[in-house]
């Protein structure tokens, strides 16, 4: 009986500790604990993603960047892809059009490979001859 007696004493006692202590967390954290935000985080950051985020960053950035290359004719056009093809030049291009948010296309980069009647193989991508806006030899 004894015993019992002694368990009840000492959990009561370990109730009210515990209610002092989460007292004592409580007013810490509303009083005086200064959250650091983000900086936290950081260490949670891998090499890897810190480099996706900034590829990402430098893409969207250029997508934003792009303008609008000059229009060529279509005979203008076939010239510099005909020329490219004989001398085996890469080329840059651009095709027409933007997209949702106003953008221009991207210029793309390829060696012209051949042609099939109005589309063009420029890298490993068939493209249309007249969804080009512009294009040049470098």
């Amino acid at each position: 009986m004894n015993n019992n007696l002694n368990l009840q004493k000492v959990t009561v006692m370990d109730s009210k500790a515990n209610t002092r202590a989460f007292q004592r967390a409580k007013d810490f954290f509303e009083k005086e604990y200064k959250d650091r935000g983000m900086v936290k985080w950081q260490g949670f950051f891998l090499s890897d993603h810190v480099e996706d985020v900034e590829k990402y960053a430098n893409e969207r950035e250029q997508v934003e960047q792009q303008e609008q290359m000059p229009s060529m004719t279509l005979e203008e056009i076939s010239e510099v892809l005909f020329d490219a093809y004989r001398k085996l030049e890469t080329i840059e291009y651009q095709l027409k059009g933007v997209d949702v948010l106003g953008h221009y296309p991207p210029i793309k980069k390829g060696k012209v490979k051949g042609n099939d009647e109005n589309v063009a193989v420029i890298g490993n991508k068939r493209v249309d001859i007249s969804q080009i806006n512009w294009c040049q030899i470098i």
